[in-house]
């Protein structure tokens, strides 16, 4: 089982922390921090979010289905969704649903 915490670090971002395995017995905790992003929104007039994930060990359709709420979230309501030090397992998932980036994943 995974963490996940939502951070107001001021100056119009918002910073979501994800540690250990994030799979489905974190559902309900990713879809509060989903919510509790918005109302920050709401609050502060959000422009920018970040997703830590420096600390994870694993990421599973749970955890890929949250990000992809969360961007969707940031689309409609006018803010960015960045990833931030994102672990291997973490990236190799990402890429396995699709994400691209500058550098591919680490090797296993």
């Amino acid at each position: 089982m995974g963490h996940v915490e939502v951070v107001d670090r001021g100056g119009r971002e918002i910073v979501v922390f994800l540690s250990g395995d994030i799979g489905e017995a974190d559902r309900d905790a990713l879809n509060a921090s989903i919510d509790e992003v918005a109302a920050l929104e709401q609050l502060n007039g959000l422009n920018y979010a970040v997703v830590d994930m420096h600390k994870v060990s694993s990421l599973g359709p749970a955890g890929v289905a949250f990000l992809h709420q969360l961007q969707g979230r940031g689309d409609r309501s006018g803010f960015d969704v960045s990833f931030s030090t994102l672990t291997g397992p973490a990236h190799r998932a990402l890429e396995d649903a699709g994400w691209t980036f500058i550098e591919h994943s680490p090797p296993q």
